[in-house]
This record gives C-alpha cells, structure tokens and sequence, in this order.
C-alpha cells in the first residue's frame, strides 16, 4: 500500500470530522436560513469526503463501489447548498422566490439519481474498470453525458455563487468586506482543482476535489468564529443601520468589537480607525461594556443615552450585546431648561451649581448668589392676565441673562423668582451686579404701556470665600434671608447677607 494514499485518506477523514464540527458549532450558535444552509454545506462536503478517504483505501471493487455511492448521496449537493448559502448571505434574508431555492436541489437530486442508477442505463459512467497501482485500487470510469452536466453545474453554480459576491462586496458596508472576501475565497478554491480534474491532468483514481473543498470550508470557518458572521447578527443587515443616527455596537461574549456603525464610530472611536476586532474598552473606552439600559454618556458637546440588549445564543447563554446610543443631546437640553423663559429650570441650576460650588472649593475663590423675587406679580396676573404675567416672565428672564457674564449661571426658581450664582465673584462685586440688574428690570420691563407701572424686584445677595464646609443650600437660604429683608424694607431693593 502506498503510504501516500494512508496519509491523503487520513487528512481527508480529519477534515471530515472538522467539516462536522463547523456546521454542527454553526447550528449552535444561532439558527436561521443563512447557517442552516451553510452547515448542510459543511455536512455534505464531510460526507464526500469520508467517503472518498474509505474508497482509495478499500482493496475490493465492491467495498469502491459502495463508498462512491455513499459519496454521492451528498456530493451532487454541495454546490448547490453553497449557492443557496450565499444567496441568503447577499440577501440578508429576505424572501427568496421559492423557485430558487427548489431549482438548485431539484438538479442536484437529479444528478444524484441518476448517478445512483447508472448501472441502469450508463448515462453518468460509459463503463467502469479497476486497476491496482503500487499497492492500491482504484476506479477508472467513462464519462457520460450526465457526467459532464454534473461537471458543468458545478462550475456554473460556483461562478454565479462568486460573482455575487463581488457584486456584494461592492455595495456592502465596510464591516462586511471581511466576511465577504473569505466567502469569496472559500468560494473559488475549489474552481481550480475541480478543472485540472475533470480535464484529466491529474492521474487517475486520485481524486481532490475532497482536499479542495476541506480547505475551502475552513476558510469559511474563519468567516463564521472570526468575524462572528452568524453569531450575533445576519450579515447582509439592512441599510438602516448604516445610515441612522443612533450610534450601534454590536459585541461578541468576550467585549470583541463584532460591528459597528458609522454613527457609533465617529461618536466613540478614540482615533477614527477600524474598531473590528477590538476589544471595546481600547477601542471606545466610554462604551463601558457593563454599561446599564437607561445610562447616559456625555461626549464631545453631545449626550448619549444608553440601550444595552444581550444578544441570545444557545438556550439560556447569552452570546453578544447590542449597545445602541441614542443622541438625546436636545432631549437634555430641553430637560435642563425651563420652558417658558429659556433658563436653567431649578434642578438643573442647583446641578451646575453644586458643580462650581465644588470647583470654587477646590481651589478656594469667591462665590456669590443673587435671589431675585418679583414685586407685586400677583397683580400682574390679576390685572392684566396670565399670557401678560408670561411674557413679563420672558422679558425679565432676557434682561438677567443679558446683565451677567457668559459662565454666570441664571436660572428660574419657581414662580416668580429668580436666582443667579457668579462664580469667581465677592460678594461686594455681587452687589453691584444686584444693583445693575435691578436698574435694568425696572427700565427695561413694564406692564400697560403708558398708563401701567414698571415691573421691579427685590434682591438678595451673599457670598463668601468657598470652602468645604460652605453648601449650596447654605447660600441659597441667606440669599433668600437677604431677599427677605429686602422685601420687608419697601422692595425694589438689593439686599446682602
């Protein structure tokens, strides 16, 4: 026996088994049309295989015969499988007229059938003969008709599988170029071989195809476990995804980087390169893979909120997450302010407040608050409406906003009452502020044209060196203190604790 032959079949029966593995792993991770298709590629080439690897080594025509048979009942299979599994790869599955997917598999149980039945009416094999050479067996045969329809099937159906491909990978979002080009790959290895075998250039009986297709299913092995092209989620994805605004990541089970749009790209890559393959924490250190549902993230003058959604695989072990961003940048915005008047509503001005406050003690400055209160707004409303009390509202809103610098934070306390915190600022230097916008409310803001009154406020003003046993509560109520005293010596005054 030829040791070549021994070492051929056990590579042959190896890959088999691995060809086994892939599909069997493939269906593991995630069921659809796509994987399905590609395992029973996978079983049909193991089968094939096998079957070869029994046939060179078997001394006895009937025990040849037999194993080419058992290859037949799965080879005939095999490209048109590979067809239908790119066919649903391109089309990330969508409907496929039923006519395509029953033509390939109705000419492939054809040729098998008759294969099977040659001995019937010899239309596949002329004849058929066995020679030994160097210690082996082998089968010689005739090539019919339904040989050469076989031949020419195989080499159509991988030419039309390939040029579908180029034709996706032309149109395909870059993540998916990767998965693409070993598809092509996996695809046209076995164009090749296939040709110098039927053309007879190779000698006789030795058949390798097998080997070709055992190489090009590993390549697609790498397409499957390392560009995750079924694990987590179908590779020809809808355009949408591409083009929305929301930032999408897509992860595999070890935080790897499986997808991501260009939107979450742009937003979350640290130096704009490809982030496949990365882990997230390096490639977008502020998408904390751990990161909840509902979390927001700030981030270059934007504010992301969080939706985090752990991708099924097997029952019960989750096998990727999808992280979607949604920008709620003007969401935030609109929640920060108050609606009628444009200023920070109160919650907000006491965050951007506790904020400086805990810088000003950091580095121990000045800060200071004014407290603004309306005087007599009650007639206002009364008099003369609430849509009149709403746009005295807007206009005093204006001219506090136009009296204070640019990081001075203005906010609307409630009602009627104002309040402003001046970072960086003593309190004598607050005082006069006080008493600037008290002038210009009382100028600039009136009620019933020339025969009303002006609209005027009393204020209240403190302020001290911050430290860090200074609390914001505790410069709002002396700011409050000193609005009330304010108020209590005639209003239209500026008063400071």
């Amino acid at each position: 026996m030829n040791w070549a032959i021994w070492i051929y079949a056990f590579i042959l029966f190896l890959g088999s088994v691995a060809m086994v593995s892939v599909g069997v792993l493939a269906l593991y991770r995630r069921r659809s049309s796509i994987v399905v298709f590609f395992s029973l590629m996978a079983f049909s080439a193991a089968v094939y295989a096998f079957g070869y690897a029994m046939e060179v080594t078997r001394l006895v025509p009937a025990a040849i015969k037999t194993w080419s048979r058992v290859e037949y009942m799965a080879m005939p299979y095999i490209s048109s499988f590979l067809f239908l599994f790119i066919m649903h790869f391109i089309t990330s599955g969508r409907r496929i007229p039923r006519m395509i997917l029953v033509l390939p598999l109705l000419i492939s149980s054809t040729i098998m059938t008759v294969r099977q039945t040659n001995h019937i009416h010899w239309q596949y094999y002329t004849n058929l003969s066995f020679e030994s050479y160097n210690g082996f067996m082998y089968m010689t045969f005739g090539r019919g008709l339904w040989y050469w329809i076989f031949a020419g099937y195989n080499i159509l159906i991988i030419l039309i599988s390939s040029a579908m491909i180029v034709v996706y990978l032309t149109r395909a979002p870059r993540v998916y170029r990767k998965q693409g080009s070993q598809l092509l790959l996996g695809s046209i290895i076995p164009v090749i071989p296939y040709v110098i075998y039927i053309s007879g250039l190779f000698p006789d009986g030795i058949d390798i195809m097998p080997a070709a297709l055992t190489l090009s299913t590993f390549v697609f092995f790498i397409a499957v476990f390392r560009y995750n092209m079924f694990a987590l989620i179908p590779v020809g994805r809808d355009r949408l995804v591409e083009t929305m605004s929301d930032a999408v990541v897509v992860l595999n089970e070890q935080h790897i980087i499986a997808d991501v749009n260009p939107s979450a790209q742009k937003a979350f890559c640290q130096d704009g390169n490809d982030p496949i393959g990365q882990n997230i924490s390096a490639a977008m250190p502020l998408l904390n893979p751990e990161i909840k549902s509902g979390a927001r993230i700030k981030n270059d003058k934007k504010v992301w909120e969080v939706t985090r959604i752990a991708l099924p695989g097997t029952p019960g072990i989750p096998e990727g997450v999808l992280i979607v961003a949604h920008d709620v940048t003007e969401m935030e915005r609109l929640a920060r302010i108050d609606m009628m008047t444009g200023l920070l509503n109160r919650h907000s001005w006491n965050e951007a407040a506790e904020t400086e406050l805990s810088r000003l003690s950091r580095y121990r400055r000045y800060g200071s608050i004014i407290f603004i209160d309306l005087d007599h707004f009650k007639k206002v409303n009364d008099t003369h409406g609430h849509a009149t009390g709403d746009a005295v509202l807007i206009e005093v809103a204006k001219v506090l906003k136009d009296g204070v610098r640019q990081p001075d934070l203005v906010g609307r306390y409630g009602g009627e009452e104002f309040v402003v915190f001046l970072p960086e600022s003593h309190p004598e230097v607050a005082v006069d502020v006080a008493e600037r916008l008290r002038v210009d409310l009382t100028n600039a803001v009136a009620v019933g044209g020339a025969v009303g009154f002006p609209v005027t406020g009393s204020f209240g003003v403190t302020g001290c060196l911050i430290t860090d046993d200074i609390s914001l509560d505790d410069l709002v109520n002396r700011a409050d203190k000193a609005l009330y005293m304010s108020k209590e010596n005639g209003r239209n005054r500026v008063t400071r604790i």
